[in-house]
């Protein structure tokens, strides 16, 4: 007959924490996920504040792209200008 093995208490105990430290990791992995939300949020309310202020102030145009241009770089400056742009396209069609 086949002996069912006898777990030892600090096997018991190494089990136990290797679940404890996966359900923080978990929670942790949660935790970040809320940051990521809430600041998507923030720059998407940013990015409404961005189009409305253009909309409202046209003339400005060119001191939003300066300011982007030394403060962005890369993908980000690309991104930025582009929806500038497609204000300034969705504003030509409205009027």
């Amino acid at each position: 007959m086949a002996e069912k093995k006898q777990i030892t208490t600090r096997e018991k105990r190494l089990k136990k924490i290797s679940q404890l430290e996966a359900r923080l990791q978990k929670q942790r992995a949660l935790l970040g996920e809320e940051k990521r939300k809430e600041r998507n949020g923030q720059l998407i309310a940013f990015g409404i504040w961005v189009e409305e202020y253009l909309k409202q102030f046209p003339g400005r145009k060119a001191s939003v792209e300066r300011s982007m241009n030394s403060l962005l770089s890369g993908r980000n400056l690309e991104k930025a200008l582009a929806g500038i742009e497609r204000i300034f396209k969705e504003k030509i069609k409205l009027t």
